[in-house]
């Protein structure tokens, strides 16, 4: 068995590694295509656990670029949210805002608890894109796009994985937008060759990898998806993988994104200043906590890294109630996180 810690991007690998496969022995791929982005955001939206995220649903067009943006709302209960001050959550790729709802919406979760935002970014899930090459720092700027659409500023900014890498990048170029900030298991700094997954490699690489939505399945996600679940990935968040991936325009931002990893503004992280809380999965072995989250740790000036025990890259799905537990607090003052563990301890 694959073990659960496998990074996140083995979603991406597996799927364009079966692709590939498929494409160079000349297999016929017949009555396959782009899904619209209309039709994504009608079938994402249609998962009952998304259901939550319909009410609060917004849309619009960006100032500037006449890129889309969209944001699910979520006001704390009875008015209760924290003198302006919202938790905005941003997923990682490919994904999009369901990515958040067991941290919102299960057991012990944030809704209702503060104001929450949860985004989409460009090039992703029901957003698409609808032309350009997305890169970490077109999604950075998409990001800080989006917060100021909704008339936000000083939140505290939550981000897993590559949504990590574009909410520091956000908050190294837009200071007065985030005042706290919550990377989870995030991109960013430089990798060797030796570092990248053999899969990652593929898509950075393989010249036919921009074809691999032609072959997207259900199956193909679910296989990569299921190893960091004990076998059984939750079949609404494989649909919802799956759907993303079947418009041409997100699959290529992913490759995209893949090929632009490269840890280019990995220097400024001194120059980040608002408090900032490293949520790492104990077992992430793309990006392990005791390299990759302590250097995050030791160049931003005010980091504490914690760590999920038992979790691997996706820690706000595989310990939900716990990661809310640390957002919470940190949002409202703490910088450590209760019921977590420092490294070494």
């Amino acid at each position: 068995m694959v073990p659960a810690s496998q990074s996140g991007r083995v979603v991406r690998g597996l799927l364009l590694a079966g692709a590939a496969g498929l494409l160079l022995s000349g297999a016929v791929i017949s009555g396959c295509g782009s899904m619209a982005v209309e039709d994504v955001k009608a079938q994402t939206l249609a998962l009952p656990k998304n259901a939550p995220l319909l009410e609060g649903l917004r849309t619009g067009i960006l100032d500037g670029t006449g890129d889309p943006w969209m944001a699910s709302s979520l006001p704390a209960a009875g008015g209760a949210g924290g003198a302006g001050r919202p938790v905005v959550l941003v997923h990682g790729t490919p994904d999009g805002m369901g990515a958040w709802t067991r941290v919102l919406f299960g057991e012990g979760g944030l809704a209702g608890k503060e104001d929450i935002h949860t985004v989409e970014v460009i090039g992703h899930g029901m957003l698409g894109v609808e032309g350009g090459e997305v890169t970490f720092q077109r999604c950075a700027d998409h990001v800080a796009a989006t917060l100021r659409a909704l008339g936000l500023e000083g939140v505290t900014l939550v981000g897993n994985s590559y949504g990590g890498e574009f909410c520091w990048r956000a908050a190294l170029d837009h200071p007065d937008l985030i005042s706290r900030l919550v990377l989870i298991d995030s991109s960013g700094l430089p990798r060797t060759d030796e570092q990248f997954l053999s899969e990652e490699v593929k898509m950075r690489e393989w010249s036919v990898a921009r074809l691999g939505y032609l072959v997207n399945s259900e199956p193909r996600v679910a296989s990569a998806l299921d190893p960091h679940f004990d076998g059984g990935a939750d079949p609404e968040r494989v649909k919802e993988v799956f759907l993303g991936l079947e418009n041409r325009g997100n699959w290529n931002a992913m490759i995209d994104l893949v090929r632009d990893e490269n840890g280019a503004r990995a220097g400024e992280l001194a120059g980040l200043q608002p408090p900032t809380l490293l949520l790492w999965g104990e077992l992430d072995q793309a990006y392990p906590p005791a390299t990759f989250g302590a250097t995050f740790a030791e160049r931003i000036p005010a980091a504490r890294l914690v760590v999920v025990p038992g979790a691997g890259h996706y820690p706000h799905e595989q310990t939900p109630a716990r990661v809310a537990q640390a957002i919470l607090a940190f949002h409202r003052g703490g910088l450590t996180a209760p019921g977590l563990t420092l490294p070494g301890r």
